[in-house]
């Protein structure tokens, strides 16, 4: 059996994201996706005119979605992982610790929303 765990979450963000790049969002996903101890396969950002980033980071068990609306001050995050091969509920929880501290506070950790689809 097969299962997916979907996390999402509406995040304010830190004051020095205003700053980021869509290449410092990349990396962020990256590092927090290695640190979780999942695989990048992939990447792909863009910058909107006048304001915004959207980011996806691709994983050999699923992605990681994200898109900085500054207007709002916030940050929705969307992680799909598959259990393939392995459990990966554990580095999926690890992987919504991590970008809610480098992104926002971990007062929010508690914003994530989760669903499972087997």
């Amino acid at each position: 059996m097969i299962i997916s765990h979907h996390f999402s979450a509406i995040l304010p963000v830190k004051k020095s994201v205003f700053n980021w790049r869509q290449k410092d969002f990349l990396e962020v996903l990256k590092d927090s996706a290695d640190t979780s101890g999942l695989t990048v396969v992939g990447e792909l950002a863009y910058t909107f005119q006048p304001q915004g980033v959207s980011a996806v980071v691709l994983l050999s068990e699923s992605h990681i979605a994200l898109h900085f609306w500054p207007e709002e001050s916030k940050i929705t995050i969307d992680i799909h992982i598959c259990d393939y091969q392995n459990d990966n509920l554990t580095k999926a929880k690890l992987l919504t610790q991590i970008l809610t501290q480098e992104i926002s506070s971990l007062k929010y950790l508690y914003s994530w929303k989760y669903t499972s689809i087997t």
